[in-house]
Formats: C-alpha cells, structure tokens, sequence
C-alpha cells in the first residue's frame, strides 16, 4: 500500500499555557459523580487578523446533594492558534471547534498527570465534541424545508 504523505493542518498551534489548575482529592470520598462545565472563549488577535486566543475553562464540581465525589477541580488555559490564509472555510469556527479539542485534550492529559499520583486513582475527563453545525445558506434552507414538506406529505398519505 503506497503511503499517503501528511498535509499540514489549516491551523497551526502557536502557543498553549495553563492559567490556572487546582484539584482537590476528596480524602473521604463516597464515590459521588462528578459535573463538568467547560466553556471556550475566542478572542480575535486585532494585530494579527488570522490569528485567535482561545481560553478554556474546565470546572468538575459535585452534584447538588449527591454523595461527595473523588475529585473537584478547576482548569484553565489559552492557546493562541493561526489559521493559513489559503482556508477556505470560516476560520473562527475551525478554531472553536479544533483549537478547543486540542485545548481539551491537553487539560485531560494535565489531569491524568496530577491525580495519577493521588490516592483516588487518575481522574480522566470525558469525551466531548466542540462540534457545531454550519450556518445554513439560503439555499440550503430552501432545499432543507422542500425536503421536509415531500417527507411529511408522504407520511400523511
């Protein structure tokens, strides 16, 4: 089978910093479940146009009276990321979506780290998806709302 060569990637990863990481071992945990909450945030760069900061925060708390849980932590971290200027697509919605994977990914793999070495065991973080369907063109819509009035009427019959 030939090989395939590697294409670079239409976003490039400048920089990533942890701004903040605490994690608290529950030392008496009832073996509670954990909440998420992450939120992106993207700032675009007015001195370099194709260039965003991405800051992500990560919160696992407890839930509302609920057994007490191993682990509550708190995460943050930036990463400043630059789209090529050849892309094609909306390059916001490539950071929204990738930068904050791989932002994710690097808070999960910082957890793993930290609480490998606590008496609870290694905390790891969920699988999620930062992905968000593209806006519909007018025309996509038209064809979208066609599609589902042919769908609808032959259901009736």
């Amino acid at each position: 089978m030939p090989k395939t060569p590697l294409k670079p990637s239409p976003i490039q990863l400048l920089s990533q910093d942890f701004d903040e990481i605490n994690v608290q071992s529950q030392h008496d945990s009832e073996g509670g479940s954990n909440t998420l909450e992450v939120s992106p945030t993207l700032i675009p760069v007015k001195e370099h146009p194709d260039t965003w900061l991405l800051m992500l925060s990560v919160e696992i708390g407890s839930e509302p009276d609920s057994k007490k849980p191993p682990y509550l932590a708190s995460v943050r971290a930036s990463g400043y990321y630059r789209v090529e200027k050849s892309y094609q697509g909306d390059p916001q919605r490539l950071v929204r979506i990738t930068g904050a994977s791989m932002l994710y990914g690097a808070v999960r793999e910082m957890l793993c780290s930290i609480t490998s070495r606590c008496d609870n065991g290694m905390l790891t973080l969920p699988s999620i998806s930062f992905f968000e369907e593209a806006p519909k063109t007018k025309t996509a819509k038209k064809a979208a709302k066609k599609t589902a009035k042919k769908t609808s009427s032959k259901k009736a019959r």
